[in-house]
């Protein structure tokens, strides 16, 4: 599960109810749209398809 938390305070408080990791990271947001959908991630949902249709015609990893 993913929990997204904001620095509204000085204290995070976690009770696990079995065995768990908690993995804790932070990072400046974006400040852009995101889309993601499989393994890719865009701004939009025609970068989706676009991106779809390059992994479909082999264009993945491919300079030009």
């Amino acid at each position: 599960n993913l929990v997204e938390s904001t620095n509204d305070g000085e204290e995070l408080k976690v009770e696990a109810l079995e065995n768990s990791y908690i993995l804790l990271g932070h990072a400046l947001p974006f400040n852009e749209p995101v889309v993601s959908h499989g393994p890719f991630v865009m701004n939009t949902e025609e970068e989706i398809h676009e991106a779809f249709r390059d992994y479909q015609l082999g264009k993945m990893g491919v300079w030009k």
